[in-house]
């Protein structure tokens, strides 16, 4: 394999993150592949350490078009000793050049040995993840967050046949190691910089792992000569936002063409994402209806709902006005409206691969906060462009290329949501709005022209019938209301 001088590195936006998770999801995004490539200089690829460099870098090239990112095993750069290890210092930058670099040293240690393994991996070896192991403890793995690019993967449950002696054995709680493993991370205050290594053969521990941890990422080595399944790992791991790493090292490397053979994985794990998401019941986009009626009761409580005479912003005279920037003023009004819109969030998600949130100001922007808390979201929000600084006309330092899910409070002719499209759409992938309420008023169809879908977690109808069959709100404005939507369809 000859390298040669094509740049797969992925252009920057404006804000471009430098801590490895955040590379890794931007890269994943923009290119749609979640295939880590192991540089594993094998003995059966590199037999003499003047191939070491060129043989790393080839292998490299020529599958940079299909990488999240690079996994380097450092035991094949010692083999070949304080030369070995130099080539590894040298290779890494020009890595890092075409994707993010993550060091498989499964480094574990005391405190102040672990402070010397770090200083090696990120001063000296120029790694920005790493893999370690956890079973000294937190004091073992903090010394490794020191360092802001940093991002851990934690061994959790490997694929190597021995594994589950050690890894699955259960405490008095009936908890087993590797899930002890996941749960002391979690309790950690930067668990957002430290992912798992979950073998590809174990897809019960997949599921598990994912389960306690729904928005880590998962690095799943196995799939190939270990008899992993890709379809099962899909399944298991992928979550709400595809934040899993399917590693492939021999098979890539020993193909006659890697760069075909690292397309075709990258191809697969499309194409099981497609068939898992296929073989999913049909999502109940419908609120439950205890939810559905304090939702009701709680636009009512928190003086968000008015009858008269009001001109809209798309210049519509309606006898009802719904301002939902009261619900911040009335927290459990607000927490229910949250409630509601995680509920069409989680069936969106099933079907969509959002990775971010564009909060509509002024309206949208509390609530699609409380959004992007709840299921550890980015979020950003346009905005009129500054005249100094950036000049930026997006607020939040979200990636450009990423998936975003519009978020507002209501739809009546769908004019916010186009007007915030001039800018966003330059940065990023839209194609859906979010709203509480549809007022039904012609959004839907305004929107489609746009190419946008309106989800909507309720209608305008749906909020009269409640209001109507509880006595919450006199019958005439009921009636005048109803009769505007006639004429309105």
């Amino acid at each position: 394999m000859k390298p040669n001088n094509q740049n797969h590195q992925v252009e920057p936006s404006e804000n471009v993150p430098s801590d490895f998770f955040s590379l890794v999801e931007r890269r994943a995004l923009q290119l749609d592949t979640r295939l880590c490539i192991g540089i594993d200089p094998h003995p059966e690829f590199v037999n003499d350490l003047s191939e070491l460099e060129t043989w790393s870098l080839s292998l490299a090239t020529q599958t940079a078009p299909y990488a999240a990112c690079f996994k380097v095993n450092i035991a094949f750069f010692e083999a070949f000793g304080s030369a070995g290890m130099q080539i590894l210092e040298n290779i890494t930058q020009k890595l890092q050049d075409l994707a993010p670099v993550l060091l498989d040293a499964k480094r574990g240690d005391i405190s102040s040995t672990g402070e010397a393994y770090a200083r090696a991996a990120y001063e000296r070896w120029g790694a920005q993840g790493l893999t370690v192991n956890p079973y000294l403890g937190m004091d073992g793995i903090e010394p490794y967050l020191r360092y802001p690019q940093a991002g851990l993967f934690v061994l959790c449950h490997t694929s190597n046949p021995s594994a589950a002696r050690l890894q699955r054995r259960l405490d008095q709680r009936h908890i087993a190691l590797y899930q002890e493993v996941v749960d002391m991370v979690n309790e950690h205050p930067e668990s957002e910089r430290i992912g798992f290594v979950v073998g590809a053969t174990q897809p019960t521990a997949l599921a598990e792992v994912r389960r306690r941890a729904p928005h880590a990422w998962l690095l799943c080595p196995g799939i190939g000569a270990q008899g992993g399944n890709l379809k099962e790992v899909v399944a298991y791991a992928w979550g709400d936002h595809g934040r899993v790493l399917i590693s492939s090292s021999r098979a890539i490397a020993k193909a006659s063409q890697p760069a075909l053979a690292a397309q075709s994985l990258r191809d697969d794990i499309r194409q099981a994402l497609n068939d898992h998401r296929a073989s999913l019941p049909a999502p109940d986009n419908s609120l439950p209806p205890v939810l559905l009626h304090q939702l009701a009761k709680s636009l009512l409580d928190a003086d968000s709902v008015l009858f008269g005479s009001f001109t809209l912003k798309s210049g519509i005279v309606s006898p009802i006005y719904i301002d939902l920037r009261r619900l911040t003023g009335n927290p459990k009004a607000f927490a229910t409206a949250l409630r509601a819109y995680q509920h069409r969030y989680q069936a969106l998600s099933q079907t969509h691969n959002f990775i971010a949130l564009a909060a509509l100001p002024l309206a949208g922007l509390p609530l699609a906060t409380g959004l992007a808390i709840h299921n550890h979201l980015p979020l950003c929000y346009p905005r009129p462009p500054k005249q100094h600084g950036t000049r930026s006309s997006v607020e939040g330092g979200v990636p450009s290329g990423s998936r975003l899910l519009m978020v507002d409070d209501l739809a009546t002719r769908g004019v916010s949501a186009v007007e915030a499209l001039e800018s966003l759409r330059p940065h990023y992938q839209i194609s859906d709005l979010l709203v509480l309420i549809d007022r039904e008023s012609g959004a839907d169809h305004h929107l489609r022209s746009h190419g946008v879908d309106l989800h909507a977690v309720t209608s305008l109808s749906a909020l009269l019938d409640i209001w109507e069959s509880s006595k919450m709100v006199p019958s005439e404005h009921i009636e005048a209301t109803r009769h505007f939507l006639t004429e309105k369809q």
